[in-house]
C-alpha cells in the first residue's frame, strides 16, 4: 500500500513539472510573437502619423517626387513646372495637310489643384487594408501619376475652324453658262464640311488622356441637288433667243435688253416648286442700273408758262404756254421686266409718268391775277455798261414768272447760271474780302430789288444773306440780299393763297430797277420800321497797291471805303382780320471796308496808308 501511494506521488509530481514545463513554452512563444507585431504596430502608426497631412512616398507628377511633401510645398512645386509644362504634341490632318497644335491654340493648361488632389488621394482611397497595400505598392514600386489637363474648348474650335476654313465648300449644282450666246449645262459637284465638333471632341479627349498623336480632320459630305434636264437648255436658249422691247403708251419713248444683257443679268436656278427644271433669277441691281439710266433719258422737266400783265386792260398775256413734263417710274419699270422674263414675254409697256406743270396755261382764268401787290425799287444810276447790261440780263430771267400758291420762290432757280455763255458780262463783284472783277457784277442789284418787293409786301422770307459791305447803290443798309449761285440764294414763299406775276422793269435812262407783284391782294397790313444802327467801325486805311504796268505816276481807285455796322430792320405783318402773321427784326452784319488804289512807280502814297510794293 505505502509503495503503491509513493509512486503516485511521484508521478503527480512529474506530471506537474510537464504542465509547468508546457506553460513556460507557451507563454515563451507568446512573447517571441507578441513582440514582432508591437514592433510593426508601432511602425505602422508612426508611418501614418508622419503622412497623415502629407502625400506618401513614391508619388510623382510632371517627373517630380511629390514624398512627403505637405500640400502647400507639392502645390508650390507643381505649379512652377506647370508653368512649362508641355504635353504631349497634337497635329491636325487633312489629306497631305498637317498642322502642329501648339497648347496655346488649344488653350491647354494643368490643373495644379487636381492633379494635387489625385497625388495625395494616393493610399487614401480604400479601406485600412486597401490603403496599406497602396502605400506599399507606391513606395516599392513608384506611382507616377499624370497630370490633369484642363482645355479650352472655345479655343480648340477656333483654332480647329481657323484652319480647316478652306476645306469647306458647298457642293456645286448643275450650273447653265453661256459662251458666245450658247447655252453650257455643267455637272453638278459635290461638297464638303468640317465637322469641327467631332475634330474638337476627339482633340480634347486624347489631351485629357495624357495622348499626342495625329487628329484626323472629319468631314460631312454634301450631295448635289441633282442634275439639269437637257429640256432646261432648250427653254434657256429659247428665253435668249430675242430681245425684250420697252415702249410707253404713246410710242414715245422705246429701249430694248438684247439677248447678250438678258444672258448678263439672268442666273438660272433650281424650281422648288417644279423639281428638275430651272426658273430664272433676275438680278435686280444691275437691272436697276440700267433702267436709271433710261430714266435719264426720259426725264423731261415740265415748263411753267409765263405771263405778261397788262394793269390798263387788267388781262394776262401768254408769253410762253406750259409744257408736260415726263419721268420714267423705275421701280415699276423694273417689276415690268422682271415680270417679263420670269414669264417669258418679249413686249413691256414702259411706266412713264407725266409730271404737270405748276403753271398750267389752261389753269389761267384761276390765277386770280388782277391787281398789283407789291413792290420794290432800287437806283443804279451811275453804274458802268458792264453792271448795267448784268442788271438787264438778270431781270429778264424774270420775264413772266409766276409763283403757285405756297411755293417758295428761289432767286437762282430763275436767275440760272452767273456765266459768260448765260449772256452776263464781268464787272465789279464782291469775292471774299476784296471787290474784284468777275462776272455777273449788278446781279445782286436784282436780288436786292426783288426782296424789296417781297420785304415791304409782307411775304415770309425763307432764305435771304445780307452783303458783306455796305454797298451804295442799295441805299440805307440792311434791306439788301446778296446771292451767288448755287449756295448762296435768295427765298420767299407765296402765302397770298392765290398766283402771283412777277413783273421786272428796267428804265436805263433814269437808272432804276423796279419789280412789280401782280396778284389778288391778301388785305395784309404790313408795318416796317426805321433802320437801327450799332456798332458803327470806321473803315481800314486806305491800301496801295504798285502796279509796274501803270504809267509813272499814275493812280486809280477801284474800291471805296465804307464804315462797317450791324443793322437792324423791325418788321411786322397782319392779316386783314388782325392777326399777327410775322413778326421778326432783319438783322444785318456789315463788315469795315478799306478804300483801295493802284498806282505806277515814282508815285508816293500819302502818310497812314497801308502800302504794297511789287517787290515785296
Amino acid at each position: 500500500m505505502q509503495h503503491t501511494e509513493t509512486l503516485s506521488s511521484a508521478q503527480a509530481k512529474q506530471s506537474h513539472r510537464f504542465r509547468q514545463n508546457n506553460a513556460s513554452l507557451v507563454m515563451l512563444l507568446l512573447i517571441w510573437v507578441l513582440i514582432p507585431v508591437i514592433v510593426l504596430t508601432f511602425l505602422l502608426v508612426r508611418f501614418e502619423w508622419t503622412y497623415r497631412e502629407k502625400i506618401y512616398p513614391g508619388v510623382q507628377v510632371m517627373g517630380i517626387d511629390l514624398s512627403g511633401m505637405t500640400r502647400d510645398e507639392a502645390q508650390a512645386a507643381l505649379e512652377t513646372v506647370a508653368a512649362t509644362y508641355s504635353p504631349p504634341p497634337i497635329a491636325l490632318r487633312y489629306g497631305d495637310q498637317v498642322w502642329q497644335l501648339s497648347p496655346k491654340d488649344l488653350g491647354v493648361s494643368v490643373a495644379v489643384a487636381e492633379s494635387l488632389n489625385q497625388a495625395f488621394a494616393r493610399g487614401r482611397n480604400g479601406n485600412f487594408f486597401e490603403n496599406l497595400e497602396d502605400q506599399w505598392q507606391t513606395f516599392w514600386r513608384g506611382y507616377r501619376l499624370e497630370p490633369v489637363i484642363t482645355i479650352n474648348a472655345g479655343d480648340t474650335e477656333q483654332t480647329v475652324r481657323e484652319l480647316t476654313a478652306d476645306l469647306n465648300h458647298s457642293a456645286s449644282e448643275s450650273q447653265v453658262s453661256l459662251s458666245e450666246l450658247q447655252v453650257v449645262v455643267t455637272s453638278s459637284q459635290p461638297g464638303q464640311m468640317v465637322d469641327i465638333d467631332s475634330t474638337v471632341n476627339t482633340i480634347i479627349q486624347r489631351s485629357q488622356n495624357g495622348m499626342g498623336g495625329i487628329v484626323d480632320v472629319q468631314v460631312e459630305k454634301i450631295s448635289p441637288a441633282g442634275a439639269i434636264p437637257v429640256a432646261n437648255k432648250l427653254a434657256i436658249e429659247e428665253a435668249l433667243s430675242q430681245p425684250i422691247l420697252l415702249t410707253d403708251s404713246q410710242g414715245e419713248f422705246q429701249f430694248s435688253l438684247d439677248p447678250a444683257t438678258l444672258a448678263s443679268l439672268v442666273t438660272w436656278i433650281p424650281d422648288d416648286e417644279n423639281v428638275g427644271n430651272l426658273k430664272p433669277e433676275v438680278d435686280e441691281d444691275a437691272l436697276r442700273e440700267i433702267v436709271e439710266s433710261w430714266a435719264q433719258q426720259v426725264y423731261r422737266p415740265p415748263l411753267d408758262a409765263r405771263f405778261d400783265y397788262d394793269p390798263k386792260q387788267n388781262s394776262l398775256i401768254e408769253l410762253a404756254p406750259s409744257a408736260t413734263g415726263y419721268e420714267l417710274d423705275v421701280d415699276a419699270t423694273v417689276a415690268g421686266v422682271v415680270k417679263a422674263i420670269e414669264s417669258g414675254e418679249k413686249q413691256v409697256v414702259l411706266a412713264v409718268n407725266k409730271i404737270k406743270p405748276a403753271v398750267a396755261s389752261e389753269n389761267a382764268e384761276n390765277f386770280g391775277i388782277k391787281e398789283l401787290i407789291a413792290k420794290g425799287v432800287t437806283k443804279f444810276a451811275g453804274s458802268s455798261k458792264a453792271r448795267v447790261k448784268n442788271i438787264e440780263v438778270a431781270a429778264s430771267k424774270f420775264v413772266g414768272v409766276v409763283i403757285a400758291p405756297d411755293e417758295v420762290f428761289s432767286f437762282n432757280k430763275y436767275v440760272g447760271d452767273i456765266t459768260a455763255a448765260n449772256g452776263f458780262e464781268d464787272s465789279l463783284i464782291i469775292a471774299g474780302d476784296r471787290t474784284a472783277v468777275g462776272v455777273g457784277g449788278g446781279v445782286c442789284q436784282v436780288s436786292t430789288t426783288v426782296f424789296r418787293a417781297s420785304f415791304f409786301g409782307g411775304f415770309p422770307t425763307v432764305e435771304r444773306w445780307a452783303h458783306g459791305y455796305v454797298v451804295g447803290y442799295y441805299g440805307p443798309p440792311g434791306i439788301d440780299a446778296t446771292v451767288y449761285t448755287p449756295k448762296v440764294d435768295f427765298k420767299f414763299k407765296n402765302t397770298t393763297g392765290n398766283y402771283i406775276l412777277i413783273k421786272p422793269i428796267v428804265d436805263k435812262n433814269k437808272g432804276i430797277l423796279t419789280f412789280e407783284f401782280y396778284g389778288t391782294d391778301p388785305g395784309w397790313k404790313v408795318e416796317v420800321g426805321k433802320p437801327q444802327y450799332t456798332n458803327r467801325q470806321s473803315p481800314p486805311p486806305p491800301l496801295y497797291i504798285e502796279d509796274p504796268t501803270m504809267p509813272p505816276g499814275k493812280v486809280v481807285q477801284f474800291d471805296w471805303a465804307v464804315e462797317g455796322l450791324d443793322a437792324a430792320v423791325p418788321r411786322k405783318v397782319w392779316d386783314k382780320d388782325g392777326n399777327l402773321l410775322i413778326d421778326e427784326v432783319l438783322e444785318s452784319k456789315y463788315k469795315p471796308w478799306q478804300a483801295k488804289f493802284r498806282f505806277g512807280p515814282g508815285y508816293t502814297p500819302p502818310a497812314g496808308a497801308e502800302v504794297k510794293w511789287a517787290n515785296q
